[in-house]
């Protein structure tokens, strides 16, 4: 494959983790499944289906897996294609992070061509990744890419540390001494989503942990994930996993 190196899709095992390390060539990845926290440049991000990552060269990192685990697509561009983009004032110093709605598209093409073996399916590869490298470009350009500043950081952990507990919107914005509005608005740039949706995954995440103990009631998860009973509980779960709480539980033990 000429303008792409080593592309790879990579599994991640539920509840892994991985210590810091570094890659030696910059790296951009397309998060394709699972979520999973990331500690980088003394801050930690978490990372889900549907963001891009790059990385420069020698970037060290470490990862913490959630219960599904994660899927990766992996690729190096060409360093033309690096060159390009900073000539162009895209900075890659540093470990940037892109959410947009073209992503997710995107990879679905790249995981479909690498099943498709035929003649012509790497030279269709070579076009996608193409457009995921534009895509990030462009990102960068129009200010979606970023790290969150601290305040906003701050929002997401209390979120994190008070999962059992219905913080409003309001409540969270007084914490870190911004307005409701501007709160949202920022946390979704930021992390992709908003924060009722955000709550809601790192419940379902925390219910997906927990039933991995065989002797756990579900409705005892339910209520110490904070949700409002074992009903509610399963349509969000089925919605994020595609099985139910009870399903999961057969399929992991």
């Amino acid at each position: 494959m000429g303008p792409m190196l080593s592309l790879r899709v990579t599994q991640y095992t539920p509840g892994g983790a991985m210590a810091p390390h570094h890659h030696e060539e910059p790296s951009l990845i397309v998060v394709v499944g699972g979520v999973y926290s990331e500690r980088i440049q003394a801050s930690e991000t978490e990372h889900g289906a549907g963001r891009m990552l790059f990385y420069p060269a020698y970037a060290t990192h470490s990862q913490r897996f959630g219960a599904a685990g994660a899927r990766k697509i992996v690729f190096t561009p060409q360093a033309s294609s690096l060159e390009y983009l900073q000539n162009h004032g895209i900075s890659l110093d540093t470990a940037r992070y892109l959410h947009s709605p073209a992503i997710p598209q995107l990879a679905s093409r790249v995981l479909a061509e690498r099943r498709n073996q035929d003649e012509f399916a790497p030279l269709a590869l070579e076009g996608i990744l193409m457009e995921l490298v534009a895509a990030f470009a462009r990102g960068e350009r129009d200010g979606r890419v970023a790290a969150p500043p601290p305040w906003v950081r701050a929002a997401r952990d209390l979120i994190r540390d008070a999962l059992d507990q219905n913080a409003s919107l309001e409540g969270i914005a007084a914490k870190v001494g911004r307005h409701p509005v501007h709160l949202a608005k920022e946390f979704r740039r930021h992390f992709g989503t908003s924060i009722g949706a955000y709550r809601r995954h790192l419940r379902v995440q925390q219910a997906a942990t927990m039933l991995l103990r065989q002797n756990v009631d579900l409705t005892e998860v339910a209520l110490a994930c904070g949700f409002a009973s074992h009903s509610h509980l399963c349509r969000s779960f089925k919605a994020a996993y595609g099985v139910t709480p009870s399903q999961f539980r057969t399929q992991r033990l």
